[in-house]
Formats: C-alpha cells, sequence, structure tokens
C-alpha cells in the first residue's frame, strides 16, 4: 500500500491538515504468500488435522455453519455443498450470530450466491438469541461449570462443517473454530456465562490461547455436543491477508485445525512488531466498523501501542464509519452504567455482578476499557455516525468528534508533534512493542 492511497485512509475521516505525512508512521503487517481459492479448498480437504478424511465420515444430516454479518463471510460455502451433495441433499445452512442482530436476506443471499440461496433457502436457518425462532437446549455443562445451552437447530443433524475466519479477537484470542457453536449458536445464559470469565482477567486478551479461560471455556463445546448428541464438528476455517487474498485454510478438528491456523498463520498475518507511540490512530474497517460495539475491538488492539505513564497521557482515536450505530441494548446500558465510572471500581462491580451471574453479553466492553484506561484515553472519530453514538459517548470518558482535526485539536500537541502510528487495518492488526 502506497502512502497516497493509505492516505485517503484518512480522508474518509475528514483528512487531517495538523498531521504531515512524513510525520505519520504505518503499522500493519507484511502480507503472507496468498494462493487461489480451489488450492486453499483442496489442500486443506486433502490433510485433515485431527480427524479423519471428510469421505470416511458419517454424513447423511449435515449442516454448514457460517458467520454473521459482523464478520469476513466464508469463500467456501458452494465449495463445500458441491463436495457434500455426492452423499447427501438433506443440508442445512446456519447463519451463526450469538447475540447479533439476525442476518437478513439480502446478506444471505450475498453470502451463498444467488444459485445456492435459491436451492435451500427453505434449509437456511438463522441462530442468534434476537431472533424469535431460534429455540434452545441444554445438553451438558463444561468444567467451569457453563450451562451448554445450543440452537435446537443442531440437533437432526450428524455432521457440522462450519466455516469462520480465524483473525484475532480481542478476548477470546481469535476468531474462528469452536466460536462457531459458543457464541455462535448459544444461547444467551450460555454466552453471558462464558463471557464472564473475561471479567477483571488479563490474559482474556488478543493472541492468548493457552490461559485463556473463555477460550478454553469455548473449546469444550464439541466435546460435550459429541457426548451427549452423537454430534461431530469439523471446520473449515481459513486465514486472509488484510488485502482480502486467501493465505491458508485448514479442515478438521474444531480445535487442533484451529489452532494450527491461529499461531502458526493468523498471527504472522495480523500482528507486527512496533514501536510505542503516545497517538495511536486505528481504523476499524471492514464489518467491525459498521457499529460501536464491533469497532471499538480495534481501539482494544491499538490500545497496545500506548506509551505507558506518558505526560499528557496516550491516546487512542478510533477512526470508523459507525452507519449502524450503537450495536445494541445491552452494550448501550453498560456504557451508560460505567462510562464515567473510575475504572477501578468499574472492574470491581463488575467482578460482583459476574459471581452472581449477573454480566451480559456486552459486560466485557466496559472491562477492557477500564483494564486499558491505566495507559491511555480514547477518542472516537466519525463524520456520519448517527446521533446515537455521539449521545451515548457524551455519558462517558470517550470524547466523540466529527473530523481528526477536530479531534487533533483538542488533544495535547505533545502528543503528535514528533511521530503518530497509524493503523489503517486496525480491526485485523495487533501490535506488539517487543
Amino acid at each position: 500500500m502506497t502512502t497516497t492511497v493509505t492516505l485517503s485512509v484518512l480522508d474518509q475521516f475528514g483528512g487531517t491538515k495538523l498531521l504531515s505525512p512524513e510525520r505519520i508512521r504505518w503499522v500493519q503487517p507484511s502480507p503472507l504468500p496468498s494462493k487461489p481459492l480451489d488450492v486453499a479448498f483442496k489442500e486443506a480437504l486433502a490433510m485433515p488435522i485431527g480427524a479423519k478424511p471428510f469421505e470416511g465420515e458419517k454424513c447423511w444430516s449435515p449442516a454448514i455453519i457460517v458467520s454473521d454479518y459482523t464478520r469476513k463471510y466464508s469463500p467456501f460455502v458452494s465449495r463445500l455443498i458441491s463436495m457434500i451433495e455426492p452423499k447427501t441433499d438433506d443440508i442445512k445452512i446456519i447463519f451463526a450470530g450469538g447475540t447479533h442482530v439476525p442476518s437478513d436476506p439480502d446478506f444471505i443471499e450475498k453470502v451463498l450466491g444467488e444459485d445456492v440461496y435459491k436451492r435451500y433457502q427453505k434449509s437456511i436457518r438463522v441462530s442468534a438469541t434476537k431472533n424469535p425462532a431460534s429455540k434452545y437446549e441444554w445438553i451438558g455443562i463444561t468444567a467451569r461449570g457453563t450451562p451448554v445451552e445450543l440452537n435446537k437447530e443442531l440437533f437432526d443433524r450428524d455432521l457440522l462443517i462450519s466455516t469462520l475466519n480465524v483473525q484475532p479477537h480481542y478476548f477470546a484470542g481469535y476468531e474462528g473454530g469452536s466460536k462457531a457453536l459458543l457464541p455462535g449458536c448459544s444461547g444467551l445464559k450460555t454466552i453471558t456465562t462464558n463471557h464472564g470469565y473475561v471479567i477483571g482477567n488479563p490474559n482474556c486478551r488478543e493472541l492468548v490461547i493457552k490461559g485463556n479461560p473463555t477460550r478454553e471455556d469455548m473449546n469444550e463445546v464439541p466435546g460435550i455436543l459429541k457426548e451427549f448428541m452423537k454430534i461431530e464438528h469439523r471446520i473449515l476455517d481459513f486465514v486472509l491477508n488484510q488485502d482480502g487474498s486467501m493465505v491458508k485454510a485448514a479442515y478438521g478438528d474444531p480445535n487442533m485445525a484451529h489452532q494450527e491456523l491461529a499461531e502458526k498463520f493468523s498471527r504472522r498475518a495480523h500482528a507486527t512488531t512496533a514501536a510505542p507511540s503516545p497517538l495511536v490512530l486505528t481504523v476499524a474497517d471492514g464489518p467491525t466498523g459498521r457499529n460501536l460495539y464491533q469497532a471499538l475491538k480495534a481501539a482494544a488492539f491499538a490500545s497496545n501501542l500506548a506509551v505507558p505513564d506518558h505526560q499528557p497521557k496516550s491516546t487512542v482515536m478510533l477512526l470508523a464509519s459507525l452507519e449502524d450505530g450503537v450495536g445494541g441494548d445491552a452494550f448501550k446500558l453498560e456504557m451508560e452504567t460505567y462510562g464515567r465510572m473510575e475504572p477501578a471500581k468499574v472492574i470491581d462491580d463488575l467482578k460482583k455482578r459476574a459471581k452472581l451471574g449477573k454480566v451480559t453479553e456486552a459486560s466485557q466492553k466496559p472491562n477492557r476499557l477500564a483494564l486499558d484506561d491505566a495507559k491511555t484515553d480514547f477518542v472516537v472519530v466519525s463524520p456520519k455516525a448517527p446521533g446515537a453514538v455521539e449521545e451515548l459517548l457524551g455519558k462517558t470518558r470517550i470524547r466523540f468528534f466529527r473530523t481528526i482535526d477536530d479531534a487533533l485539536g483538542s488533544l495535547d500537541r505533545r502528543l503528535y508533534e514528533r511521530e503518530v502510528a497509524v493503523m489503517p487495518h486496525g480491526s485485523s492488526t495487533v501490535p506488539t512493542t517487543g
């Protein structure tokens, strides 16, 4: 990406007359070698990880699980269907939405393509706690005590194949793998209990799998599903470069194949070593930039570059379209409750709620903001965000502006008088400082 093209990213947010190009340090990983989709698909199926080859799978009533509109969707759905159809035409397609607003028909058709959408329209399901049609049933309990309630649409299947993008996630370590089931196809009680392990725990963060209680809890669900319901779960997950090109796909066990992709490919494609900076501008690009709830992930990643104990205090400036607004009533209530509270009190109160089982699916947002508060302030810039975003942030410690220069004008010039770090793909970039 050239400097001219990269600067156009900032132009979407009002541009900047206060930062000269020579003072901007672009922070983004170098792309990994890419390959055609057909090659990646065939390689993945030819070398299953922790599972038998697909040809040996019991597959009389399978389901393909794909991500919702908040994620980069899989390019492999039509290939999976073509692979399965010689065995059976009883195929369900399930859009895993967790606690998100259900995916709409236009998005579903875009993911599947017109032909697949028309052929399988009666077999498409949307799993989301906000979807009245989604019904959940208890099947077991994890070692940490999480009640596992999954969408009943899974239970007449013998094989689940989820296909998700593996990139860093701000408290589950990485997207993909068993996240297709928890939170993707789980009930609200399961999701809130699992997400409660995040509270006050610094191990629940991007790039961390081992020792991350939230991720380890998620990873138990496929085993519980197999033990109690005799349903197998496989993944065909994948890693993309930031330009969207295919790096690697893997088929197999939802934990083993996922860990292979996460640690050997996603970490290299999405993490990069960079020097700290007192001011970091990060762009919540792609689907994660559409609402504040999702966009704050990019701010969490960017906080890794903040200079601890800097005077004046380091600042992360989040740039996002926020065209879909705030992003859920639970998140709105959490931010209104904790937005102006001192960080230590936020963590203490959330811990008390977690012990009582009273956290929500959005409690991890104020938790992460509180953990990062010691080293950085946060600013949001969005020229076209609905008024509801500005109104909500007005009740928090996060300041809101319509242009980059308006935001810069409110800051101490010492934050940007020398050099500023800019992350043009902030939603999928994890900077590390050593």
